[in-house]
């Protein structure tokens, strides 16, 4: 071999080198009140490397559908991160390039570290949108994909996911790449099999390079992002977990169009091993629901203190409803700003939670019982944005409708079937679409926490701490429920909510939206 080979062969050893070793550095924290303020209505960011003259239709494509929808008011900002051994790569100056053509696109350079994530959170802390969106290069996504996720966050969800495993998706691939398809399809399955074991995170697909994000959610996870490369996709949904940030995952069409691939299995499988022991630690160590100055996370103390002139029999009720409920959880599954109602709202506890967790939520809650009505509004009373009233669903305030959110925490089983049919329907009317109603019901099919469980309910019932009918409680099975309510047209999903010692369920129940 020739001594120019040798150097070169060298030379390329030790940029994978470094460049593994780069992105096994964790990126430094950034302080969210240095980042810019909002005063344009959307920023997408494209992270650029290796790219070619089919960027400038890429651009093309993306200012077109966003000047339609956001004139004046929308920014691209291009990212190149050209690899430094690469003297090929016309990354940056093709951005420049497509920068003079478009006064709404900028140019962000990222040299270091290495990395898709760093490269992304470079862009943002120039950016200037209130919404957040990102795309790949080679634009792989239809972008009606940000006509329903703006929808979604004009909703109050923070964080829209592109989500390639959902039934709707479609991939429109040539023949010749199925198998490729196919491949990367099954891998990507078994990673998101292992996220899941590993971390709280709920979603199929986190990797999906089509993501749209409230800036507040933003300026959170990338203030506290580690990770420089492609998992930083995993911290952007454990800050959205760990600071009760809303979630939505929506369908992509996807068009895979070549096998150009730069992945290098060895070396990503030890970056992925890595950053996944990192995450893990760090959610482990509650590094993802610590307080920052932005967003402060709601403590039991916070709540439960403001009860401490009812009675000691009811505090310790409420105490143990709180640490037995996961009130924080089932906040973050309803929009963080519109009007939100909680019947059967009880003492208020989780009446409480959403006002305090989200200053933007206007909240009412209904129960019949007065007494606890009136230990809720004590409570309450310094809050400008919860009102607690004695009343039923027919009794609303002239004027509250439509709802973007509805909450029927632990209530339906204190009524018969019909009734609790006539309770979805009228939930269906009274929300906004897009709005997201949601129940919290005891699975009779969960064994021995089943039995515990449904115990539970009739000693509460029989104590005086809930009140039911005097037939008696009715509990439907998981398939049930969600049959009822697909029935009433809602769009349901379904998750284990409480303590190991219970066998809760709470039904996600969304309200098509059928202007997109």
């Amino acid at each position: 071999m020739c001594p120019i080979h040798d150097k070169e062969g060298s030379s390329m050893k030790t940029f994978v080198k470094n460049s593994l070793i780069e992105e096994m550095t964790a990126l430094n924290p950034i302080e969210i009140q240095k980042l810019p303020e909002a005063t344009l209505d959307v920023t997408l960011l494209i992270p650029v490397k290796k790219c070619s003259e089919t960027l400038f239709q890429t651009v093309r494509e993306v200012h077109f559908f966003l000047n339609q929808r956001y004139p004046d008011s929308f920014e691209i900002i291009l990212i190149p991160n050209p690899s430094p051994y690469d003297t090929k790569d016309r990354s940056l100056e093709i951005s420049h390039e497509i920068s003079r053509e478009f006064s709404t696109v900028r140019v962000c350079p990222h040299k270091n570290p290495a990395g898709k994530g760093a490269a992304i959170r470079t862009g943002f802390t120039t950016s200037k949108g209130k919404w957040i969106f990102f795309t790949d290069a080679d634009l792989p996504y239809e972008l009606e994909f940000f006509d329903r996720a703006a929808n979604q966050l004009n909703q109050g969800y923070d964080l829209v996911n592109g989500n390639r495993r959902l039934p709707e998706s479609h991939f429109r691939i040539p023949v010749s790449l199925l198998y490729l398809a196919y491949r990367r399809h099954r891998l990507g399955i078994s990673f998101n099999q292992c996220v899941r074991w590993l971390l709280p995170i709920s979603t199929t697909d986190t990797q999906a390079g089509m993501k749209a994000l409230s800036r507040r959610l933003a300026s959170e996870a990338f203030a506290h992002q580690m990770c420089p490369g492609f998992l930083f996709d995993l911290e952007i949904f454990m800050t959205a977990f760990g600071k009760n940030y809303r979630q939505k995952d929506l369908p992509v069409i996807l068009h895979l169009n070549t096998e150009k691939s730069t992945v290098r299995i060895l070396r990503e499988c030890i970056l992925v091993a890595y950053w996944l022991s990192r995450i893990a630690w760090k959610n482990w160590a509650n590094g993802y629901t610590s307080p920052s100055p932005k967003t402060k996370n709601l403590t039991s103390l916070e709540v439960l203190k403001r009860y401490q002139l009812t009675s000691k029999i009811t505090r310790l009720f409420l105490l143990a409803r709180w640490k037995l409920t996961p009130y924080r959880v089932m906040a973050s599954r309803l929009p963080s700003q519109g009007k939100i109602l909680d019947l059967g709202c009880g003492h208020g506890l989780f009446a409480l939670t959403l006002a305090m967790s989200s200053p933007s939520r206007s909240v009412l809650g209904i129960d019949h019982d007065l007494y606890r009505i009136e230990c809720g509004s004590q409570a309450a009373s310094d809050l400008p944005n919860i009102s607690l009233k004695r009343g039923t669903l027919n009794q609303l305030p002239a004027g509250s409708l439509p709802y973007s959110g509805i909450a029927m925490i632990d209530v339906m089983h204190y009524f018969n079937p019909k009734i609790q049919e006539n309770l979805l329907q009228q939930a269906f009317q009274l929300l906004q679409p897009g709005g997201t109603l949601l129940v919290r019901e005891v699975n009779p099919q969960g064994g021995l926490a089943s039995t515990w469980n449904q115990l539970y309910e009739k000693l509460a019932t029989g104590m005086g701490f809930t009140q039911a009918e005097k037939k008696g409680l009715h509990f439907r099975s998981r398939q049930e429920w969600e049959d009822v309510m697909k029935k009433c047209g809602f769009k349901v999903k379904s998750e284990h909510c409480s303590s190991i010692l219970f066998a809760d369920i709470l039904y996600i129940c969304e309200k098509p939206d059928l202007s997109f």
